[in-house]
């Protein structure tokens, strides 16, 4: 059992399982807790062993406070010659060709296991399904700025990048509707330097995709 430090207590709103919140909680990655971010007020779902590791803090909140730190300089980006040049290395370096391969093994043998179509057809529906996810995600984050964008942080190369926390090339494999992975509960703003080391591995597990698309959707309905 951790001891909860006054600084810690006002943002912790309740545990998952029902229990009360003392002055003492376990540190585990399996207990879920619903935790205030200490700046900007966003809440969200997170685990006791994380907030009481590394704080109240959101991603977003994080990302802002290693930018005013001057932990990250993107002045240096802003030039032409830089954007073309970074372009054309990042699609010749080896983590990139080897990124892409590992997406498209992934799909192939999806397509065989599950699907048992031709592997010259999984090309045509994961295109149609990975461009209406972007089509619907965008009109997500349209309809719903301040929940996905709390602190209006820019968006853009070199700034940061709309993500889906779990992974759209997962969503694929596993035959869940487009509407679901663009759905408010699975975006989160991302510096683009970490949405690109993140590839396409998930922040989160399916069960915490769906339950966090219906327990908005009861919030909605006032059920």
């Amino acid at each position: 059992m951790a001891l909860i430090t006054e600084e810690l207590k006002p943002y912790i709103i309740k545990r998952i399982d029902g229990d009360d919140i003392g002055d003492s909680i376990p540190k585990r990655k399996d207990l879920k807790i619903i935790i205030k971010c200490s700046r900007c007020g966003f809440e969200r779902q997170s685990n006791s062993l994380d907030v009481l590791n590394k704080g109240t803090l959101c991603k977003s909140c994080i990302q802002i406070e290693k930018v005013e730190n001057g932990e990250y300089d993107y002045s240096y980006r802003k030039t032409k010659e830089y954007r073309e040049g970074m372009s054309k290395s990042i699609k010749n370096s080896d983590k990139y060709k080897k990124s892409r391969w590992k997406i498209n093994l992934a799909i192939k043998k999806y397509w065989e296991r599950v699907r048992g179509g031709k592997l010259e057809d999984v090309y045509d529906d994961w295109y149609i399904y990975r461009k209406t996810v972007y089509r619907l995600t965008e009109q997500t984050y349209k309809k719903f700025h301040k929940v996905i964008n709390p602190n209006n942080v820019k968006r853009g190369r070199g700034k940061y990048h709309l993500d889906h926390m779990f992974s759209i090339l997962e969503g694929f494999k596993n035959n869940i509707p487009p509407y679901i992975l663009s759905h408010k509960a699975n975006l989160q703003m991302l510096l683009e330097s970490d949405n690109i080391s993140k590839d396409f591995r998930c922040d989160i597990t399916m069960e915490e995709l769906f339950k966090g698309v219906l327990g908005s959707e009861r919030k909605v309905y006032g059920s």
